[in-house]
């Protein structure tokens, strides 16, 4: 496109967003956003046509946490973009990238009353990273950029861009458009040296060692360093529920069955990823020992030593910094393997037989109705070994992750 031509904001907006590696949008378009809507298709963006709004935004950032890349929620003005604070709450407390774009009224009928006006800049932010309306098309990539960016960097979240009706119908001449460059992937930080040798030498020395997985491990790929630690060192580990598969549940390792004993009596705990939320009991007795050693390993340095004190944390990208325990243990002299016939280990595997031989009662369960063992076994049976699990509800998911074996 030559310097003399224009290119109105929709365009601007979508080769920005296509320009900044986003592939996808969901939304349901209207007024003013429908020329966002078929722009983005021309630029090659992959748009998918959703039914409501907070849905939109769950689809956005499951892509976004798959991939690692934000996608974009796209919604009308008014209810339709505060239809999306579900999600983008979603997104921000669960640490996945997504971007909502909202189409707002002109400029010039600000504060007149105009159709389903509201300060949508202003309703996002306690719920976002980050928030803001381009002040003129010519500096619509630089905030696509910042959103971008900001999205991915740190603990992912969610960002809100508002895009002004006249902003998305009118023109700007080419040459003066404002394009940045790509914004370049997080960087991958590691965790401070002497921390990573307190963190090995807690963790050899524990008489009750426990491993616990969660979903920031799985974000950042750290699924063959994980699996190398495991392997060569033999600990017990619990997968959290976004964590699943991260190494296979069949793994001889896994004591998700044997959870309640696992975090009960553990001294020593690795957290890679995982946070000491509701999820795992807040860290806190009954649940856990009182005295228990947390080793914290998070991308983010507010999440250290949150609900129970650290004994070690590392702040730091969760696959570099085990990639650095495994290299720093390559190291010490000898191979430390932790024995599966030692009392830790055996009380384990006893729960472990105990609990399979109680879900085998269940899942021969006679009585009609069919009960949640007897289902979902069933239905284990006529699944593929790769599969992508999707659980809702307390009882279905809970039960759920005792039967379906993810790899």
């Amino acid at each position: 496109m030559a310097d003399g031509e224009k290119m109105n904001g929709a365009s601007v907006l979508c080769r920005a967003l296509k320009e900044q590696g986003v592939e996808y949008m969901f939304g349901i378009v209207g007024v003013p956003v429908f020329e966002i809507g078929m722009a983005a298709q021309m630029e090659g963006m992959k748009y998918v046509g959703m039914r409501n709004e907070q849905a939109a935004c769950y689809a956005a950032q499951a892509i976004g946490y798959l991939t690692a890349k934000p996608a974009v929620c796209l919604t009308v003005p008014g209810p339709g973009m505060l239809h999306c604070i579900g999600g983008m709450v979603n997104a921000q407390e669960n640490g996945w990238p997504v971007i909502v774009i909202s189409g707002s009224l002109d400029l010039d009928l600000e504060q007149k009353g105009s159709f389903q006006e509201c300060n949508q800049v202003a309703s996002a932010l306690p719920f976002v990273k980050f928030s803001a309306r381009p002040n003129c098309i010519e500096r619509i990539p630089f905030y696509v950029e910042k959103a971008v960016r900001t999205t991915t960097y740190g603990r992912p979240g969610a960002a809100y861009i508002d895009m002004p009706a006249d902003f998305i119908r009118n023109s700007a001449p080419v040459g003066s458009i404002r394009w940045p460059p790509t914004a370049p992937p997080p960087p991958r930080c590691k965790a401070d040296d002497e921390g990573v040798r307190k963190a090995i030498d807690l963790l050899f020395n524990a008489e009750r060692p426990l491993v616990i997985i969660g979903k920031g491990a799985a974000y950042s790929g750290a699924e063959a360093c994980v699996r190398r630690f495991i392997d060569t060192h033999q600990f017990p580990f619990l997968p959290t529920p976004m964590a699943k598969g991260l190494v296979p549940d069949n793994h001889p390792c896994c004591v998700a069955p044997a959870r309640s004993r696992a975090l009960q009596n553990a001294d020593v705990i690795l957290l890679l990823g995982a946070r000491l939320n509701w999820m795992l009991h807040f860290g806190e007795a009954p649940r856990f020992q009182k005295d228990v050693k947390i080793i914290q390993v998070d991308i983010l340095q507010e999440e250290l030593h949150n609900n129970v004190q650290a004994t070690v944390a590392l702040c730091g990208d969760i696959d570099t910094v085990v990639k650095q325990m495994n290299a720093e243990i390559e190291t010490m002299p000898g191979k430390f393997v932790f024995s599966q016939t030692g009392p830790w280990w055996r009380s384990l595997k006893e729960k472990i037989e105990a609990n399979a031989k109680s879900t085998e009662m269940q899942i021969s369960e006679p009585s009609p109705p069919m009960n949640y063992y007897n289902a979902f076994h069933e239905i284990t049976q006529l699944l593929p070994e790769d599969y992508l699990l999707v659980s809702e509800g307390s009882n279905t998911m809970n039960i759920s992750h005792t039967l379906f074996m993810n790899n």
